[in-house]
């Protein structure tokens, strides 16, 4: 018997790619790291700490960037639904600032609104032909550090004013210039169009290769896993002769402030490296079901997890060493797959959900 198309079984919406949840799942859980850190973390936070807590955005948007392949090639959906789920990412982004940061929204760019954004471009960038794809890529990699070097990259991020709802009030704090918001999201926001787009272009690029063929995709160490395994040899070779500024931005201990090109050269091979090994361990998936749950939910996750953060942990105002940090950290990622056990059942037992629902908790 043939094994099952991907168009075919993805086109019933049953089908998952295993490894690609199990690989979202340990991104969000690095996430889940790196965001506790400035709420609880009593500094400095050790050089291996820093590297793998700068590991979780990259791979959670190059992720991001391989689920538009699926969707275009894969259930053929049109541009409109990309762009309706880029812009329900974005509501999430608003949703957080309103509610959980207590900050406008739109005056920097978060991970979400790069996510949302992403979507839709990442689909219109999938019609182009390969070679003007990849020359996409390059070029804006190569923009980047020009455009650090003209317009610099600050140390600090911008102010947002602060806003209660009930009664809607705005804080005292000035509004940003209009063009320290414009840079803000193309330059030296928290997660800046370039080059952050880059990486969601080759999570699509990835998520073409894998899944163009009819069959269920595996990816090969001599193939794929060399790939990867160039990119990250050539990352680290380039992010240590260029290493960046490395700054700690309110607390945030991650390497890519600014990203420096070899460190994302460096995650970017992660992704076809990592499902490569995913796709040679089929017999340890049910090892690594607590991640492919926290995988199947990784938004729901990331909303819950961070405002869990803001509204329970930061008012305790303490810091932590590592060891107790470390303890009460596994505390939290335990919550969030007890969570995403939770969802799962959701999804498996309530027929017909909105589309909303299914947005929000994974299906």
């Amino acid at each position: 018997m043939d094994p099952p198309s991907v168009k075919s079984v993805a086109k019933t919406g049953s089908f998952r790619d295993i490894p690609v949840d199990i690989l979202r799942g340990l991104a969000i859980t690095l996430m889940i790291m790196a965001n506790l850190t400035p709420a609880l973390l009593l500094p400095p936070a050790p050089g291996w700490y820093r590297f793998l807590s700068s590991l979780a955005a990259p791979l959670f948007i190059g992720l991001a960037g391989m689920m538009v392949a699926l969707s275009r090639t894969g259930k053929g959906r049109p541009l409109s639904y990309m762009a309706t789920r880029g812009g329900l990412v974005i509501l999430a982004g608003v949703f957080l600032h309103l509610l959980v940061f207590d900050c406008v929204p739109f005056l920097d760019m978060e991970v979400l609104y790069l996510i949302g954004l992403s979507l839709p471009l990442a689909y219109l960038y999938l019609g182009l032909p390969e070679r003007k794809r990849w020359a996409v890529i390059v070029a804006i990699v190569c923009i980047t550090p020009l455009l650090h070097a003209g317009f610099g990259y600050s140390e600090e991020a911008i102010v947002t004013p602060y806003v209660t709802l009930v009664p809607f009030s705005i804080s005292d704090d000035p509004f940003p210039a209009p063009l320290d918001v414009v840079r803000a999201w193309f330059v030296d926001g928290w997660f800046p169009v370039f080059p952050w787009l880059a990486v969601a272009l080759f999570g699509a690029e990835v998520g073409v290769h894998r899944w163009r063929d009819r069959t269920l995709p595996r990816f090969r160490f001599q193939n794929e896993g060399l790939y990867g395994f160039g990119l990250v040899l050539a990352g680290a070779a380039l992010w240590t002769l260029f290493p960046g500024a490395q700054y700690i931005r309110e607390g945030y201990v991650e390497f890519f402030y600014p990203p420096a090109t070899g460190l994302l050269l460096l995650s970017a091979g992660l992704i076809p490296l990592g499902l490569t090994v995913l796709d040679h361990l089929r017999g340890q998936y049910a090892l690594m079901d607590p991640l492919r749950a926290a995988g199947e939910c990784s938004l729901a996750i990331y909303i819950v997890h961070y405002a869990i953060i803001v509204k329970v942990v930061e008012p305790l105002l303490i810091q932590l060493p590592l060891p107790a940090y470390m303890a009460t950290y596994l505390v939290l990622f335990a919550g969030m797959i007890l969570l995403a056990y939770l969802l799962r059942h959701v999804r498996t037992s309530w027929r017909g959900q909105p589309f909303l629902v299914r947005f929000l908790i994974g299906s």
